[in-house]
């Protein structure tokens, strides 16, 4: 299940007594670790007595079937984290195994894996990939749960931000959803801050407008970066240099200036293929979940760029993205070097 399903299931029944909740999406990984943890520990006297948290790398399958076992002091159920269970040594996981296929009721055991998930792909990942699907097979064997927190698609952001602000008991209006999405990006430690932000600020008014995100969440810094994506993509060589120099010294992170300026691309690339097959702007914006305003301001910027343009771009950000890791140039010039070309009518 996904965290909205698990959401609703720790609401109307009694926690399963063993979880496994793993994904690359790290901010879903500890959002749903901070639910079952509260759900566990809602009727505890003690929470310091009845929980006890372990570590993949340094624990044994005897040490965590010890934990589990331990009937809490307070009576009521116990609650054992194990973080980074995919840390597991081979012969340990095999002995835990054992012990997810016939659970006690008394205890929920929760093993964590931050980054990878079953279904992760990345080859440099398989090794964890194959450690988590081991688990995953355990944990249901037993009648346990695998809550799977992928890293979500652009398009389905303003769905998760609906179910987030839920939770906090808000909604929003279109323009406030989609400015809140566009204020902080695919960061979704970024969004749960900001929704937790606008609870406090709003009070009693419990609706999100475009003015509570352009008050409480869109700061200078996140101005600064839709004002480069803009110069950018619209060509504007000067203002660009100007707006990323002004940016690095007030200490953004290149790999996040980077990251948005890929995410813009990957934007105009998208719309520019749905325009291309006669979509227009409504339809656009149901399929990618994008603003109106930003679909309107990339048909724009698409007039520059055919598809090969926009390919080559999104190369040029690959390597940056590469290159800036591997720190071979100063960051500040391959940073003034990835914008002129950029800019470039290539």
């Amino acid at each position: 299940m996904e965290i909205a399903q698990l959401t609703r299931e720790l609401k109307k029944s009694e926690p399963a007594p063993t979880y496994l909740v793993a994904g690359q999406e790290g901010a879903l990984v500890d959002r749903a670790l901070a639910m079952i943890t509260e759900r566990v520990l809602a009727d505890a006297q003690s929470a310091d007595f009845a929980l006890t948290r372990l570590e993949g790398k340094s624990t044994s399958a005897d040490e965590i079937e010890a934990a589990a076992r331990t009937a809490s002091l307070f009576g009521g159920r116990r609650l054992v984290i194990l973080k980074e269970a995919h840390n597991l040594k081979a012969g340990e996981l095999k002995k835990l195994a054992d012990y997810l296929a016939e659970p006690i009721s008394s205890t929920t055991l929760v093993l964590q894996v931050r980054g990878v998930g079953a279904d992760t792909r990345d080859p440099k990942l398989s090794k964890s990939a194959n450690a988590v699907k081991k688990l995953k097979k355990a944990v249901e064997k037993g009648s346990g749960i695998y809550v799977n927190c992928p890293k979500p698609k652009e398009r389905e952001l303003p769905r998760l931000a609906e179910q987030i602000l839920k939770e906090y008991d808000l909604t929003a209006s279109r323009n406030g959803l989609y400015a809140l999405v566009e204020a902080v990006g695919e960061d979704l430690g970024a969004l749960i801050q900001a929704v937790e932000k606008l609870s406090l600020f709003l009070g009693d008014q419990r609706k999100v407008d475009e003015d509570h995100v352009a008050t409480v969440v869109a700061d200078t810094r996140s101005q600064s970066i839709f004002v480069l994506t803009d110069a950018v993509g619209e060509g504007s060589l000067d203002r660009a240099l100007r707006v990323l120099n002004s940016m690095l010294r007030d200490g953004e992170s290149p790999l996040a200036i980077v990251s948005h300026l890929t995410r813009h691309f990957r934007n105009l690339a998208r719309v520019s293929a749905l325009r291309n097959r006669g979509d227009n702007v409504d339809s656009i914006r149901k399929k990618l979940g994008l603003h109106p305003f930003v679909v309107k301001k990339c048909l724009l910027q698409v007039r520059r760029f055919s598809q090969a343009k926009l390919a080559a771009r999104l190369k040029m950000l690959a390597e940056a993205d590469l290159k800036l890791k591997s720190a071979r140039l100063p960051n500040n010039m391959q940073l003034q070097n990835l914008v002129v070309s950029l800019c470039e009518n290539l």
